[in-house]
């Protein structure tokens, strides 16, 4: 793993709507091929920070850095930001609760929609290159199928397949088996341990603690918009430090 500039860097992060604050001053490293991961009781900030690293969400104060880049830069204009923001979200790939799966077309067609359309790969080379995800996320059997005739953990690998598609330099995933059924869950996670496995820089939103203490690099525990404490996985889930991590994990076990 490699300290050299971070992937992704998040400097006293605040959002907050209207009188509510959301996130309260938050600063995070992630660094090339490293996984960090996000936990901590619903409405602690997780899915909000995460939706501000590729400005899902913008942030009311504090600077977001991907990729070397300030993707939060006040000097460009609406246009050059809308360009840059394009650009940028080809390179950080994120996978939602939802698949967001294009209804119309096969599981094949939504993998080649966008390395044709914003890549400019040939069709030949778009198809080739997805059959050869599907069969790494275990559904190449499903290619010529429609969304819908799918289950939600077939949805969700084909959801990440889809991200991949584009050769992004990092992935952001947001709670990414919470919508599916306790027997499809184990299936997702394959994908994402073997992604990390492979060296791809990933942060990730999740309750599944197992996974977070298996794949991590690094665990973020937070609370009320703030981080209250970070470590290595056997350090938070079996030597918390603080009591509100303490609380947290001794409720979910």
């Amino acid at each position: 793993m490699s300290h050299a500039e971070p992937r992704i860097a998040l400097r006293d992060i605040h959002k907050t709507y209207g009188p509510l604050e959301v996130l309260k001053g938050i600063s995070l490293d992630v660094n090339k091929g490293e996984v960090v991961v996000l936990i901590g009781p619903s409405g602690s900030g997780k899915s909000t920070l995460l939706r501000c690293v590729n400005h899902l969400e913008t942030p009311t104060r504090g600077e977001v850095r991907v990729l070397g880049s300030l993707v939060n830069d006040p000097h460009r204009s609406h246009g050059e930001q809308e360009r840059y923001l394009n650009a940028m979200r080809m390179k950080v790939g994120m996978v939602f609760q939802h698949f967001n799966l294009f209804p119309h077309l096969t599981v094949l067609e939504n993998l080649m929609l966008a390395p044709v359309q914003l890549l400019r790969m040939s069709a030949a080379q778009a198809r080739d290159e997805a059959r050869e995800l599907l069969d790494k996320v275990g559904v190449l059997d499903k290619q010529d199928v429609y969304p819908g005739n799918l289950s939600g953990g077939q949805k969700q690998r084909v959801a990440i397949a889809r991200a991949l598609a584009l050769k992004p330099e990092a992935m952001l995933f947001d709670e990414p088996t919470s919508a599916l059924d306790p027997e499809m869950v184990g299936g997702v996670l394959a994908v994402m341990e073997r992604l990390a496995a492979a060296g791809m820089t990933m942060m990730v939103v999740t309750h599944e603690m197992r996974f977070a203490e298996r794949v991590a690099d690094r665990v973020v525990f937070m609370a009320d918009g703030r981080v209250v404490e970070a470590g290595r996985p056997a350090d938070i889930f079996h030597q918390p430090a603080h009591e509100r991590t303490q609380a947290f994990l001794a409720d979910i076990r």
